[in-house]
């Protein structure tokens, strides 16, 4: 259970044999998150994916840290393409959406602003009316967000909701920070290695796509002893009258031959 301690805005957690800890940093074991965050590479198949990920360990992370249950909202913002969202639940979900409604929230502030934002349920600013009227109606008390540093072009940051009765204290911001360090580089890779994968999944249905091109023109050249170019130019001519792409008629024409549409090998 929990117990508040007077004088500090910090939360003792008291265990069923007697022993306490500070809802600061835990005196248990550390929470290493390096592992964890390999699964943003490994076991997430997109970039959502990756970002829901991302908002579970951070807030396992911070509820360790803090001995109370925080959430956290993830976003990703890469080039001119619309923010990318996860939470770890419902509630914090919404306010993640929330920014998007209001166009302006702590998490977007913290991403351009490159540095911690702490939007208080007691006293905010009249920029975080709004906002805090929300997170206070869904049962939270504070709101931390913190960036992450990816590549140029692309940011992210995390934003960790408290309960009504808790207050990120300056270890607890700490922790926070640190653990966007961390995150950072898993993210970064996680963002890497999709992008490498997409450019190869790219590369491989443009080769296949050639090679249904390359093929048929050599069965139309065959058929009528013309040039690549002729051939070609008849491919073009039927795509453009069926309003089909090149590619389409070039495989329904492999289709038809006696032995099927030719298999695809790429050799170096």
């Amino acid at each position: 259970m929990t117990v508040p301690v007077q004088g500090t805005s910090r939360r003792v957690i008291k265990s069923g044999d007697g022993n306490q800890e500070a809802a600061g940093f835990p005196n248990g074991p550390a929470f290493e998150p390096y592992g964890f965050l390999l699964d943003l590479v490994t076991d997430a198949d997109s970039e959502a994916a990756s970002l829901r990920r991302l908002a579970v360990a951070a807030s396992v992370a911070l509820t360790q840290a803090m001995g109370v249950q925080v959430d956290c909202t993830a976003m990703l913002v890469a080039g001119h393409r619309a923010p990318i969202r996860a939470a770890n639940n419902g509630r914090a979900a919404g306010l993640g959406y929330l920014e998007q409604e209001l166009d302006d929230g702590p998490l977007a502030q913290a991403a351009a602003a490159d540095t911690p934002v702490v939007v208080e349920g007691a006293a905010a600013s009249l920029r975080w009316r709004a906002y805090q009227r929300r997170f206070l109606d869904a049962g939270y008390g504070e709101v931390v967000a913190v960036p992450l540093r990816l590549d140029p072009g692309t940011t992210a940051a995390l934003a960790f909701f408290a309960p009504l009765d808790v207050r990120f204290d300056a270890d607890a911001v700490s922790h926070a920070r640190w653990f966007a360090r961390v995150a950072s580089q898993s993210l970064k890779l996680a963002l890497e290695v999709r992008s490498v994968r997409s450019a190869g999944d790219n590369l491989k249905t443009l080769l296949e796509s050639r090679t249904s091109i390359d093929v048929a023109c050599g069965v139309i050249m065959g058929r009528n002893r013309c040039s690549y170019s002729d051939a070609f130019g008849m491919l073009a001519s039927a795509s453009s009258h069926r309003n089909k792409q090149v590619r389409e008629v070039a495989e329904g024409l492999l289709k038809n031959l006696p032995n099927g549409t030719p298999g695809t090998r790429f050799e170096l």
